[in-house]
């Protein structure tokens, strides 16, 4: 009869479970170490770009009005002019759910010296501010939105409107017909700095935030997200890239590098990120790099018929550059940057209902913003 072996005694089996616990312990505290020393040095380059140039700059509006569910900043300084002048404002909504906050960038248009046409809001009145709280009262996705399925219509709401030309984060006084006299104002940077500051005055324990923005406004949230983390370093930070992929025709004569002269964008894209000067889109996945609690989430067709005429593409072009880029992104970063690709060439979310794959756009962001799972890769 073979004799059993002995079994640890108590000592012994408490002994190896405090050591192990102690490891674990150990192991968690390295990572919490390592994480927050990764932010501090990426909080420390983002400084050393351009992103917190006007961070620390008094917020100087000249009044606050009340418009429904909105309550209206108005910035009469020259240096928050429009881009062919003409005040600047922005919109303000307290929800319901304090810690939560939505960084709403309005579309728009864009310009530069082979695409003057340039859309100029002006932010003078109550009635100017009126037509902007309508336009963004009737979006499902807003703060009076009535429907069940929205997961952010109780979050607070700051509504960033766009008359700056650049993507909300352009820094320059532009000579477009070479005379010598600036004649376009390409103030993005300050007025969505001034946003960030004002959401950071207005909603300082916000701990979760979505950046959100459609077409221009979803170029907008490449310039957003930088600056807002800046200013709420600890905050979870979620974007929805709605049809503004940051693409432009690479073929000669290439438009990102005339836009980066145009707008001054060069001291905003760091020097260890080679892909960005090709394509602005690169700027994410450099962010995800770097910044542990940032997530993007990124809707498009492939065949965008407006962003592809924009920026001087076919849709075929547009679509091959949208999935090798995105792709390589996925790719790199596959838990913190998904895609919700659709056939055809349509412009910007038009039913949060749309379903592909058996998931609805609502249940997709709300998988986004609430870190549940569901938040998946889906192409059509």
């Amino acid at each position: 009869m073979k004799k059993s072996k002995p079994l640890l005694s108590t000592e012994v089996r408490i002994l190896l479970l405090v050591s192990i616990l102690i490891l674990a312990g150990s192991v968690i505290f390295i990572t919490r170490s390592s994480q927050q020393a990764r932010s501090r040095s990426y909080l420390q380059t983002l400084k050393g770009l351009a992103f917190s140039k006007y961070l620390d700059s008094p917020l100087a509006y000249e009044g606050v009005s009340h418009i429904g569910a909105w309550d209206g900043y108005l910035f009469t300084a020259d240096e928050y002019q429009c881009v062919l002048g003409g005040h600047y404002g922005l919109l303000v909504h307290a929800g319901t759910e304090a810690d939560k906050t939505v960084f709403w960038l309005q579309p728009g248009q864009e310009c530069w010296p082979d695409h003057p046409n340039c859309s100029n809001g002006v932010y003078t009145d109550a009635e100017a501010f009126a037509a902007t709280a309508a336009a963004a009262d009737g979006s499902p996705f807003g703060p009076v939105s009535a429907d069940p399925d929205n997961p952010v219509a109780g979050w607070n709401f700051v509504y960033v409107p766009t008359c700056d030309g650049s993507f909300h984060f352009g820094d320059a006084a532009a000579d477009y017909d070479d005379d010598g006299v600036p004649d376009h104002f390409h103030n993005g940077l300050r007025q969505t700095s001034a946003a960030a500051s004002l959401m950071k005055q207005l909603f300082p324990n916000s701990r979760k935030i979505l950046i959100a923005g459609s077409s221009n406004g979803g170029y907008g949230t490449f310039g957003a997200t930088p600056i807002v983390r800046l200013a709420f370093p600890d905050a979870q930070l979620y974007v929805l890239n709605d049809s503004g992929p940051g693409l432009f025709r690479p073929e000669e004569p290439a438009l990102w590098p005339v836009l980066i002269k145009t707008w001054n964008l060069s001291p905003m894209l760091p020097s260890n990120c080679p892909l960005c000067q090709q394509q602005l889109i690169f700027l994410f996945d450099w962010m995800l790099d770097h910044d542990p609690r940032l997530k993007i989430g990124m809707y498009s067709s492939y065949q965008d018929a407006v962003v592809s005429q924009v920026v001087g593409m076919s849709g075929a072009e547009n679509e091959q550059l949208l999935r090798t880029t995105t792709a390589q992104i996925h790719e790199n970063h596959p838990g913190t940057f998904k895609r919700y690709f659709i056939q055809g060439d349509s412009h910007c979310i038009a039913d949060f209902y749309n379903q592909v794959h058996g998931v609805t756009l609502w249940k997709w962001l709300d998988a986004l913003v609430n870190d549940r799972p569901g938040w998946d890769d889906i192409l059509q």
